[in-house]
């Protein structure tokens, strides 16, 4: 476990400069993979910082909304609080990351560029495909270093121990499933196989996004079961990420299958 970085003054969490370096690979990437599609490189770093913005913003917002089931019912004890402290208050309900709402800030963000500047947008679902879970497994390795997003308790082959820390104070208690690392490497595996199957030139326009969002809702929705931090939302058992993943696998069945898209580029 090693949450940061110390940089004299400066304390650098591990998850930042992990998603930091992800980010930056990604932009160098993108610019490769524009050519292709015959959309301007160079407007790919920009459309990257629209994106950013839109993972900060719709990160944080997502991560609020997943607090809503503990707020609501204790509504006047959650005012009170912002009164009597509001940094605390604001750490409570702005201070993690939901994925689901960094990937949506990030569309929101590069569909607003690309409205504002006169791009064509689609082209951008094949570009980022292979890149988003690429992104999002490195960012899961800063995950497993700074002791977030772990897993639950398990004694059997792989296990790990975290080392006593401040920062979760519950995490060394016992072994745990690496779920961190597992989320990881699975979102490697379709990365690569999403970044073969865009250099085959075979597939239509947005079916390598629809592939991702099959392929990760599925797996986000079978990881939730193995995670241990019990401070995600959840409505009736379910997490909010759960919710989420049924509510995104339609979106990419119907990019797999490929029609809406193509129909949408004849009457373009």
């Amino acid at each position: 476990m090693f949450p940061y970085i110390e940089l004299g003054l400066i304390k650098l969490p591990t998850y930042l400069l992990m998603f930091l370096i992800g980010y930056a690979l990604m932009v160098c990437w993108a610019r490769k993979i524009a050519v292709k599609y015959e959309y301007p490189k160079e407007d790919i770093f920009y459309l990257s910082l629209y994106g950013g913005i839109g993972i900060l913003i719709g990160a944080k917002v997502m991560y609020f909304i997943s607090k809503l089931p503990i707020i609501i019912p204790k509504f006047d004890l959650y005012i009170k609080y912002w009164k009597i402290n509001p940094i605390g208050a604001f750490n409570f309900s702005f201070g993690g990351l939901v994925f689901y709402g960094g990937l949506i800030g990030a569309v929101v963000g590069a569909y607003m560029y690309c409205r504002q500047y006169k791009m064509p947008f689609t082209p951008l679902l094949d570009i980022f495909a292979p890149l988003i879970p690429f992104v999002h497994g490195m960012g899961r390795i800063g995950c497993f270093l700074g002791g977030c997003c772990y897993g639950k308790e398990y004694h059997g082959f792989g296990s790990v121990q975290f080392p006593e820390n401040d920062l979760v104070p519950v995490l060394d208690d016992v072994p745990r499933i690496p779920v961190q690392l597992i989320e990881a490497s699975l979102n490697f595996v379709i990365a690569f196989v999403l970044y073969r199957l865009m250099k085959c030139g075979k597939m239509k326009l947005g079916q390598l996004m629809g592939i991702y969002l099959v392929y990760y809702t599925i797996i986000r929705f079978l990881m939730e079961m193995m995670r241990g931090d019990s401070i995600r939302g959840n409505v009736g058992g379910i997490s909010t990420s759960q919710i989420i993943s049924i509510l995104l696998i339609p979106i990419g069945i119907v990019l797999v299958h490929g029609k809406w898209l193509a129909k949408r580029q004849e009457n373009s």
